[in-house]
């Protein structure tokens, strides 16, 4: 079907995808996937996904991009899987060294004991220092971050306009600070901390 952008959308079937999963592709199917709104939801949730890989990927920031499917499988079938099912985890580059970070894309709210669960898993993340959530509107933006505010991973806010205009130099806020950082900031300040650690120790 052709899509609201004019691009093509393609969707699989569940024999489909389960054909996928025995030939090793990351594609871990549940029943829940093909229930009938959940599916609408996803299907957009999948586009505006896409739209966010493709930004940075045109502007050849883009080193690696792990989805959802190869996250929930590292997850699920190994012990050296991330905090949570991440929308994807991405490597990108910046002027010092390649940074990667867990990205989170949210349309709509979901329920407070949601967002209270993620933050205390969050509190085990060793995999990523930073956490990036793009959100639709300031509102969504006000109400999730504040159940971070005690987090010790790094949860940072943006608007997903701004990541299609800013990329890495887009306007994050985290829970903890009353004002505005350029996400390619709190990267650096992440490489720079570790640097000194190091010549420190």
């Amino acid at each position: 079907m052709q899509g609201c952008t004019g691009e093509f959308v393609y969707s699989v079937a569940g024999g489909a995808a389960m054909l996928l999963q025995d030939m090793g592709e990351y594609c871990l199917v549940g029943l829940d996937r093909f229930n009938g709104k959940e599916a609408e939801r996803s299907v957009l949730h999948a586009i505006g996904l896409n739209e966010i890989q493709l930004s940075v990927l045109r502007a050849g920031l883009l080193v690696r991009w792990t989805g959802s499917m190869e996250i929930r499988s590292q997850n699920e079938l190994t012990g050296f899987g991330f905090a949570k099912d991440y929308d994807a985890v991405v490597t990108v580059r910046t002027e010092a060294v390649d940074q990667r970070f867990a990205l989170e894309y949210e349309r709509r709210p979901k329920s407070m004991r949601f967002y209270r669960d993620i933050a205390a898993a969050l509190g085990r993340e060793a995999h990523v220092s930073h956490v990036l959530y793009l959100v639709s509107n300031y509102d969504l933006l006000q109400f999730i971050s504040g159940f971070f505010r005690d987090s010790r991973c790094r949860v940072f806010f943006g608007l997903v306009k701004d990541w299609h205009s800013h990329l890495l130099d887009m306007p994050v806020s985290c829970s903890s600070a009353t004002r505005c950082f350029r996400f390619r900031e709190t990267l650096d300040a992440a490489t720079t901390s570790v640097e000194g650690a190091a010549i420190s120790g």
